[in-house]
């Protein structure tokens, strides 16, 4: 005789009132309704202490502190652009004694139509923000075109567009 370790459930049907009894049943036997959940519940999984839990930077997070930079990875180079931002920076292409804070001249800035002053990096409570400087090829932020003087967050993964040179923003906690 081969014993079951499978226990059977009674469930009553609230239309009918038959009860249904098996593994979990699911419909009623007599009318088809569906049967109310057994109340079983998703197990809590205990967490192991490893000590001081240290927050990992995620993909889309906004959160910019002190010791955060901005990394550009610019389509088509191999080098990635490290920027420390402290208050503001601004985007374009040096020309002659007109001098920016972030020159993409060097990644192809002029061919790319990025305009002297593009846009600006500004530090705002704990965030970045894009502001585009009424550029003349705009500024893009994940496809979108933003609206010159109007700031948007940037955050982690998003890809910036100056003209049509192409970058994707990273952040990091610190200068390596």
């Amino acid at each position: 005789m081969e014993v079951s370790n499978v226990s059977m459930i009674t469930k009553v049907c609230s239309k009918c009132g038959t009860e249904n009894t098996g593994e979990n049943p699911v419909l009623c036997t007599n009318c088809g309704e569906l049967l109310p959940e057994t109340g079983l519940k998703t197990r809590q999984l205990e967490e192991k202490d490893e000590g001081p839990v240290v927050p990992k930077r995620r993909w889309g997070t906004a959160r910019f502190d002190r010791e955060t930079v901005v990394i550009f990875h610019i389509r088509g180079n191999d080098k990635p652009l490290k920027l420390h931002l402290e208050t503001e920076l601004v985007l374009g292409r040096t020309h002659g004694t007109e001098k920016v804070d972030v020159d993409f001249s060097a990644y192809g800035g002029v061919e790319a139509g990025v305009s002297r002053r593009h846009a600006r990096l500004r530090r705002q409570n704990e965030t970045v923000v894009i502001i585009d400087e009424d550029s003349a090829n705009g500024t893009y932020l994940n496809g979108q075109k933003i609206l010159s003087n109007e700031p948007r967050i940037l955050r982690d993964g998003d890809e910036v567009r100056l003209g049509r040179l192409v970058m994707r923003a990273s952040f990091e906690d610190s200068i390596t």
